[in-house]
């Protein structure tokens, strides 16, 4: 009888565990189907539930923690690369979760990151100035006036968040072998170039200098995640 029991238990654990894998997949792909449709991708993304059981997770409607690699996407003419969603503290009844319905998800917080190549980084930088990686810097370069005389120059600039824009500050500047003074061309290498394609209701947290672009990192507080993608 005790043996019988032993089984049976074993069984019973087999079959709750495997409810609870398939309700996470079912979940997932659910997710994964409507972040396409928000995105307009042509692809699925790869979504992760983290936490162990899913269903104890479900049946409170409360998610640890949901990641969303989005892969390349396009949003408002800008090209995004390698774009990972984290949404922690995610609210969610267990219906909306398992048909993928995110209109009532709401993230305590969700942190965006993707890469903006310097192509269109450059498309929203002052007239004539570009944008390069200089090796683990950042370059600008462009025609400046110093001392009633147009001349092109590169300066090394630091880049620093500042709402959903990026604050661009120089820190040396070079002509052809010659320094010049920073504070005569301060004005002329200091600008804010804003960053479109960003998800909705977020503002930059973060920015990091890549060969390819600017990894920009974003954060925002009780984000619904329909309101994500960018419209």
């Amino acid at each position: 009888m005790r043996k019988v029991l032993v089984i049976f238990l074993i069984l019973l654990i087999g079959v709750v565990i495997a409810a609870d894998r398939i309700g996470l997949w079912v979940a997932q792909d659910q997710i994964a189907k409507e972040v396409a449709s928000q995105y307009g991708l042509d692809h699925k993304p790869k979504v992760k539930i983290k936490g162990f059981p899913f269903l104890n997770q479900a049946l409170n409607g409360r998610y640890g923690e949901i990641d969303v690699n989005v892969g390349d996407v396009t949003q408002l003419g800008v090209h995004l690369t390698n774009t990972m969603v984290t949404l922690k503290g995610v609210d969610a009844p267990l219906s909306d979760a398992l048909h993928g319905d995110a209109s009532k998800m709401v993230a305590d917080t969700a942190t965006s990151t993707a890469t903006v190549s310097y192509d269109d980084v450059n498309k929203q930088a002052p007239h004539g100035m570009k944008v390069s990686a200089k090796g683990s810097a950042l370059q600008v370069r462009g025609p400046v006036t110093v001392l009633g005389m147009s001349r092109t120059l590169s300066a090394t600039v630091t880049v620093r968040p500042s709402g959903r824009k990026i604050r661009v500050l120089p820190q040396t500047v070079d002509a052809g072998g010659a320094t010049i003074p920073v504070a005569l061309v301060q004005q002329a290498f200091t600008f804010t170039m804003p960053v479109k394609g960003l998800p909705a209701n977020t503002t930059i947290s973060d920015v990091q200098v890549q060969p390819d672009g600017l990894r920009v990192t974003t954060t925002g507080q009780h984000v619904n995640l329909e309101s994500l993608a960018e419209h």
